[in-house]
């Protein structure tokens, strides 16, 4: 770690901070330990959003299910029948009203 140039800057850090006026001997005391801490839980709670997606996913999935029984029995039973309507053999009369607008 002596030769990492990222440990030696952080030496000189943490020499800074001691010569900072508000330093005590006490405040030192655990400073890495809730720092990590600290950094541990910040994680944690990014972690908190990925965990509840994954809970949530029955839930949308039996939402998705219900949509689809609600939609397939609320349909309508009764089914027209254009060519009944039009009688067979209409199908150019019909589709001449419908291009001139009729």
């Amino acid at each position: 770690m002596e030769n990492d140039p990222k440990g030696v800057k952080l030496d000189r850090l943490f020499a800074a901070a001691r010569k900072a006026e508000l330093y005590t001997p006490e405040k030192e005391y655990g400073f890495e330990t809730r720092l990590m801490a600290r950094i541990r839980a910040e994680r944690e709670s990014q972690k908190s959003f990925l965990r509840w997606e994954w809970r949530l996913i029955p839930l949308f999935v039996s939402l998705i299910i219900f949509l689809g029984i609600w939609i397939h029995a609320s349909e309508s039973r009764l089914t027209i029948d254009l060519s009944a309507l039009t009688h067979i053999g209409n199908e150019e009369v019909v589709l001449t009203a419908y291009l001139t607008g009729e």
